[in-house]
C-alpha cells in the first residue's frame, strides 16, 4: 500500500513557484479571514455596515464643498457629485488595499509564529474584503448615476464603460502589489509606516481624484500619465461621465505598470515570508 503525502518539504524553492495550488487548497481558510474582516470591522459601532455608504457620501460632499464651491476646480462638464464620487471610490479602493496589505506581517505575527498556512492568504483576504466593500459603494454610485442619467440627462455612458471592471481589477493589483513590497520592508524598518502614510497623502494630489487630467499643464503631462492610477481613474470617468478619448498608450502603460508592481510585490513577499518573521 502506497503512502499518500499531504505535505512535501523541499530544501530549495524555484523563483516561479508562488504556491497557488496550496493557496487553492486553503480557500476555506481564505473565506474565513474574509468573513472575519467583514464582520469584525463594524462590531460595537452605532451605524454598523451603514458606514460603507456614509463614508463615500461624506467624502464626496467634502470634495464638492471645497473643490467645487470654494476652489472652483473644473470637472469638464460632468456633474460634480458624480465626478468626485468616482475619484473617491477608486482612490479609497486603492489606498485601502495598500494600507491593509502593508500590515500583513506586523498585524498577524502572533498567528504566523504559531501555525503554518500560506502567508499570501492574509493580503489576499484584505483585498477581497475591500473589494466587497467597494462593490457596495459602487452600487451607491450607480444609483446616483442612473438618477442623473434618467431625470437630468446630464450624463451619458460611452464605450469605455466596458473597461470599468478592468479599472477596478488593476486598481486592486496595484494596491496589493505595493502593499506587499512595503510589508516586507516595514517588518524591519518600522518608521516606513510614517513615511508611507505621508507619501500616500501626497500621492493623492498627483492623482486626478479631485481634478480632471485636462487642467494639467502640458509640460507635466508625461510625468502625470506615468502614474498608474491616472489612466485607471480617467478611463472610469470617460466610461460613465463624459465623452472623449484616452490615448491607448497610456492605458497600456498603466496596465503594464500595475502588473509589474504586482509581480514584484508577489515575488518579494513569497521570497521573504519566512525570513521576515525573524525580524518582527
Amino acid at each position: 500500500m502506497e503512502n499518500e503525502w499531504e505535505w512535501e518539504l523541499r530544501a530549495e524553492k524555484k523563483w516561479f513557484q508562488y504556491g497557488l495550488t496550496e493557496l487553492w487548497q486553503c480557500r476555506g481558510l481564505l473565506q474565513s479571514f474574509v468573513r472575519k474582516e467583514l464582520t469584525a470591522g463594524y462590531q460595537q459601532t452605532i451605524m454598523g455596515v451603514f458606514w460603507l455608504v456614509i463614508q463615500p457620501i461624506l467624502t464626496t460632499l467634502f470634495y464638492f464643498l471645497v473643490f467645487s464651491k470654494i476652489v472652483k476646480v473644473s470637472t469638464d462638464g460632468a456633474p460634480p457629485l458624480l465626478f468626485y464620487m468616482s475619484g473617491a471610490l477608486l482612490w479609497g479602493y486603492f489606498s485601502d488595499c495598500l494600507t491593509s496589505t502593508m500590515y500583513s506581517f506586523l498585524h498577524n505575527a502572533h498567528i504566523f509564529n504559531k501555525v503554518y498556512f500560506p502567508r499570501l492568504i492574509i493580503p489576499l483576504s484584505m483585498v477581497i474584503t475591500h473589494t466587497v466593500r467597494t462593490g457596495i459603494q459602487f452600487i451607491l454610485f450607480l444609483i446616483i448615476y442612473v438618477n442623473y442619467w434618467i431625470f437630468n440627462d446630464a450624463v451619458h455612458p460611452s464605450s469605455y464603460i466596458w473597461l470599468v471592471p478592468l479599472t477596478l481589477f488593476f486598481t486592486a493589483l496595484l494596491g496589493m502589489g505595493l502593499g506587499m513590497i512595503v510589508a516586507v520592508f516595514m517588518a524591519k524598518y518600522r518608521d516606513l509606516e510614517q513615511l508611507m502614510n505621508f507619501m500616500l497623502r501626497l500621492f493623492m494630489f498627483v492623482t486626478p481624484v479631485v481634478y480632471p487630467a485636462s487642467i494639467v499643464p502640458e509640460k507635466y503631462k508625461v510625468l502625470f500619465w506615468c502614474n498608474p492610477l491616472t489612466p485607471v481613474i480617467e478611463t472610469f470617468r470617460l466610461g460613465f461621465l463624459h465623452g472623449g478619448t484616452i490615448d491607448n498608450f497610456y492605458i497600456f502603460t498603466g496596465i503594464t505598470s500595475s502588473l509589474l508592481i504586482f509581480f514584484i510585490g508577489l515575488t518579494l513577499f513569497k521570497f521573504r515570508e519566512i525570513k521576515v518573521m525573524d525580524t518582527i
